[in-house]
């Protein structure tokens, strides 16, 4: 059973989190949301670092958090209390986690008890690829911080 307007299901999971973790420490403001069928080829994100959690049950797919390094060390000190400098360890476990977060709300709003979510996997360096082999329909939901733009993205095959 999918949701109508998983747009919306992102939005309500980031602000969920946001306002928990990030009030104050990296002001998030939503930005546009673009959602792409199947039909159309997928292209995986395009970014610096990539937290992705999979999913399965009802539906097979994932989430990703995306981001460019200054935004997603921004994103990770916020997280972590911590004043990190690079994208060491504790930057990596921290946007894992806040990617675990936000797909766990994501999850609770599409339909909590038949979908099983993986350990976040983190992969950092420019211009990394993640490929797909089945067609896929996503959703990506982009925001702004004080320290720059993210995006949450819930792909999935139908």
């Amino acid at each position: 059973m999918m949701v109508a307007n998983l747009a919306e299901v992102i939005q309500e999971a980031i602000e969920e989190t946001s306002v928990a973790f990030f009030t104050s420490d990296v002001g998030i403001k939503a930005g546009p949301s673009v959602t792409q069928s199947a039909d159309q080829p997928y292209v995986p994100p395009q970014a610096d670092v990539t937290a992705i959690i999979a999913f399965n049950g009802v539906i097979e797919g994932g989430v990703h958090l995306s981001a460019p390094f200054h935004c997603a060390l921004g994103l990770a000190n916020a997280f972590s209390g911590e004043e990190l400098e690079s994208f060491n360890h504790t930057a990596k476990d921290a946007i894992g986690e806040l990617a675990n977060i936000i797909a766990g709300a994501v999850k609770s709003r599409i339909c909590d008890d038949l979908i099983n979510l993986t350990p976040p996997q983190v992969v950092v360096g420019r211009d990394h690829q993640i490929g797909y082999t089945k067609p896929l329909e996503s959703t990506k939901c982009y925001f702004r911080t004080d320290n720059g733009p993210f995006f949450v993205e819930v792909f999935y095959k139908k």
